[in-house]
């Protein structure tokens, strides 16, 4: 169901259930956390990358999944979500490491959560999202995406998106502010690649977490709280070696452009 390597400091994990168009079940969800989890606190690792297996990033919750179980929908679905849905969304949103999701396909129901919870998201321009929860089952979004799209793309096209269920090219979430970038089919793990290298050369201080935090608390936060809070995680960041030691390879290396003769190349 899951595949995972680590390559360079990139962790990549793979979900792999192209038959399912890598639909989520209970047990791959609990699988991602794991992975995630684990990779993400292995020092080996400096990024996570999520990305699917043939056509699809992930077509949604496992409906087949869930009539399996035996129980009673609501039941299941409840005890689901508190033991498989939350944590895995937990676990993206607290790694200590960035996470890119790199959508190869259909991005569909929850697996929309997943994506846009990671810190970057790229897809392929033959990508497309769709929400079809309430148009398709008459219940509500979920896997976070309430919370993602309001914040990314605003109220407007985050309620269209959830009661219409229009399907959303990639082209369109880049200009919406839903992903980061869309990127030609054949370019796509080329693009991966160079943003996943891009991010594992960042200095592991505890920055991309509180990065993450003081983003997501911008949305609501006023300008004076939000201020206190930057001060507060730099002061924080500050007390370790990490910024100390950028600072000054920084400085040395402006002084030694400086220094040369204006004729000759000035070179990093």
């Amino acid at each position: 169901m899951l595949n995972t390597c680590l390559d360079d400091g990139v962790a990549t994990i793979t979900l792999d259930r192209p038959d399912r168009l890598n639909a989520l079940s209970w047990e791959l969800m609990d699988q991602i956390r794991e992975a995630i989890e684990s990779l993400g606190h292995d020092p080996a690792t400096r990024v996570l990358v999520i990305t699917g297996t043939g056509r699809a990033f992930s077509a949604g919750l496992d409906l087949a999944d869930l009539v399996s179980q035996g129980k009673g929908l609501a039941r299941e679905v409840v005890d689901g979500m508190a033991r498989s849905v939350d944590p895995m969304c937990a676990a993206i949103l607290e790694a200590p490491v960035p996470v890119v999701a790199a959508v190869n396909g259909l991005c569909a129901g929850g697996a929309v959560g997943l994506a846009l919870l990671a810190d970057v998201t790229v897809a392929t321009r033959s990508a497309y999202f769709l929400v079809p929860q309430m148009t398709s089952l008459g219940i509500v979004p979920d896997v976070g995406i309430t919370w993602a799209l309001a914040r990314h793309a605003g109220r407007a096209r985050a309620m269209g998106m959830a009661l219409l269920g229009d399907r959303i090219t990639a082209e369109q979430a880049r200009d919406w502010g839903l992903i980061w970038s869309c990127v030609d089919d054949d370019r796509f793990r080329e693009e991966v690649r160079d943003i996943a290298r891009r991010l594992a050369e960042l200095e592991p201080t505890g920055g991309v977490p509180a990065t993450r935090e003081l983003v997501a608390a911008g949305q609501a936060a006023p300008p004076a709280a939000q201020l206190a809070a930057e001060r507060a995680h730099q002061r924080a960041l500050f007390l370790g070696p990490g910024p100390a030691d950028r600072i000054d390879h920084f400085l040395n290396r402006s002084n030694n452009r400086s220094t040369q003769p204006s004729g000759e190349p000035r070179t990093s």
